[in-house]
């Protein structure tokens, strides 16, 4: 008589870590089309955090800054003051900035085929600059939000490869996965 409620226990044990086992073998399925899009949109503003600010904007927060004086052994009248990669007042970073500003608001504004435009023109007018990641990352989001995986995939790999230690890099990896 004691064998039955064993039995029963047994049985049920069983099942339960036959469902169990189940649902942990299910692959896992991809996001669905409505998910991609919810982290495209969380990218942009990622990449809007991650680019660089104007004077004005950089005012506007609280953010620390390296100074220091050139010239250890001159003078106090000598003495030049300097903020550490200040390129605010270079003409040509001021200019890649803009360009790369006009490139991100054409894809706030939901043109996506004029923003990859400007973003891969961003990226070929200057290959050197430090700003081309973003760029890349910019039009790699824009033809996944147009729905052209294949160019996005390649985008996105193309930017790993150039930038792998860029803050945007997992980031990065997440959209590959969702995308392939």
């Amino acid at each position: 008589m004691r064998a039955k409620p064993f039995t029963h226990l047994a049985i049920s044990l069983s099942f339960l870590l036959g469902a169990t086992s189940a649902i942990a073998a299910e692959p896992a399925r991809p996001p669905a089309q409505s998910e991609l899009k919810t982290m495209l949109g969380e990218l942009w503003a990622k990449l809007r955090a991650a680019g660089p600010r104007s004077q004005s904007a950089q005012a506007a927060s609280s953010q620390t800054v390296t100074a220091g004086i050139r010239g250890a052994e001159a003078t106090e009248s000598e003495l030049k003051p300097y903020w550490k990669s200040d390129r605010e007042q270079d003409p040509a970073y001021r200019a890649e900035r803009a360009a790369l500003q006009a490139a991100q608001e054409l894809a706030d504004a939901g043109k996506f085929t004029d923003a990859a435009k400007a973003f891969d023109a961003f990226v070929e007018a200057h290959t050197g600059s430090p700003l081309s990641s973003d760029a890349r990352f910019g039009g790699a989001l824009a033809q996944a939000a147009l729905g052209d995986k294949a160019r996005a995939i390649k985008g996105f790999e193309s930017f790993l490869k150039q930038s792998p230690q860029h803050p945007l890099a997992r980031d990065a990896e997440r959209v590959l996965a969702a995308l392939r």
